[in-house]
């Protein structure tokens, strides 16, 4: 197996296509979201092309934020040719929304209240929605989308806390919802924030936030800065250190700008114990050895492994209890240091099939990093 020239430095390239969809601090900065305009089809076409980020990730950035394109066979095509999977397909064809922002609706006067929310199509009238409603639906199936749209028919009666986005986020919501909740909240919130809100002083010029951070980080990427990049991370970490996307791109920044594993595994780790994720390039055998093997991308998570090939044909997908072994191969593709997952098929036959992977660098210790990380959580 020759190692094929890469059409992108790989660093460079996860971080472009991280940033396109890098979540938003919703309760901390309402403005900042609702001027959040949806995806254009060429920064998408990029996304799925350069294969950094997996399926369901980019699916969920569009359910949040939509696309400013409409679907139709052309695009649909452009889409396959790059290695968009039909799931992808549908969510850009479900989530179509004008590219024009919508103006900010004036505050209601002080002494008068709010006017009644007008009620959104195919949602029954009645009274705003409580955080314990809008937990309670999610928690019993109903979508983030449609919850949504109870909440643009009926309005809320409570206001977007941090421990309310938290507990909305964890019972199957999105930042969509949540800036719906943001828009419809009872103007009384803003006047009497409760203790848990954060409120920003007047006046007072703030240094830059989370994104602005990360954004800084792709920067200097783009200049082969990898020091100024891991610097500008750790200040993002220190900011909010909850949350996993500066840990998944510092993570990757060591491992392959940095070449210092230990670093790279830290970070990677603390990725994954906030729901984060750790990706890796690698090969994927198709089943002769190595003498053909699709390049593509393998996904580490809490929940399991994923791999999407760059032609999104060849699909990989395993929970974590479906994986009886993740060992280093001592047959197949030794020479490029492979690995292999054993999967189950069906666990009451105790029928199985082997996976055989290979890192894209053919170093030993990156197979060992992937191995230890699908075994450790």
């Amino acid at each position: 197996m020759k190692k094929p020239s890469c059409r992108f430095h790989p660093l460079q390239s996860l971080l472009i296509a991280i940033i396109l969809v890098l979540p938003l601090i919703v309760w901390q900065q309402t403005a900042q979201l609702q001027a959040k305009s949806p995806y254009d089809k060429e920064r998408l076409l990029k996304v799925v092309k350069l294969n950094v980020l997996s399926t369901q990730e980019i699916a969920q950035a569009i359910e949040s934020r939509g696309v400013s394109f409409q679907m139709n066979a052309s695009v649909e095509e452009e889409f396959q040719q790059v290695g968009a999977r039909p799931e992808l397909i549908v969510a850009m064809r479900n989530n179509y929304r004008s590219a024009t922002p919508t103006p900010t609706r004036p505050a209601p006067p002080a002494n008068n209240p709010p006017p009644a929310t007008k009620p959104a199509a195919n949602v029954p009238a009645g009274p705003p929605l409580s955080e314990q409603e809008v937990l309670t639906m999610l928690q019993s199936g109903v979508g983030a989308t449609r919850v949504e749209q109870f909440v643009e028919g009926r309005g809320v009666s409570f206001a977007i806390t941090p421990d309310a986005s938290r507990k909305i986020m964890a019972a199957g919501g999105n930042n969509a919802l949540l800036g719906a909740i943001m828009k419809h909240a009872p103007a009384e919130t803003a006047k009497a924030p409760n203790r848990n809100s954060v409120v920003p002083p007047a006046n007072v010029k703030r240094g830059p936030d989370y994104e602005d951070l990360t954004d800084q980080a792709i920067s200097a990427m783009q200049a082969n800065n990898v020091a100024s990049a891991t610097r500008v991370l750790n200040q993002a970490i220190t900011l909010d250190a909850s949350r996993p996307t500066a840990y998944q791109l510092l993570g990757f920044a060591e491992l392959y700008g940095n070449q210092n594993m230990t670093a790279a595994e830290a970070a990677m780790r603390k990725a994954l114990e906030r729901n984060g994720s750790a990706t890796f390039r690698v090969y994927h055998d198709h089943g002769d050895y190595f003498k053909t093997a699709s390049q593509g991308t393998l996904f580490v998570t809490r929940a399991g492994v994923t791999y999407k090939a760059d032609n999104g044909k060849d699909t990989f997908e395993a929970v974590k209890a479906k994986i009886k072994q993740a060992e280093m191969n001592d047959f197949v593709g030794v020479q490029y240091n492979a690995f292999h997952l054993k999967i189950f098929q069906d666990e009451a036959k105790k029928k199985t099939r082997t996976f055989n992977f290979a890192p894209l660098t053919q170093k030993k210790e990156e197979a060992k990093l992937i191995i230890s990380l699908i075994e450790n959580y």
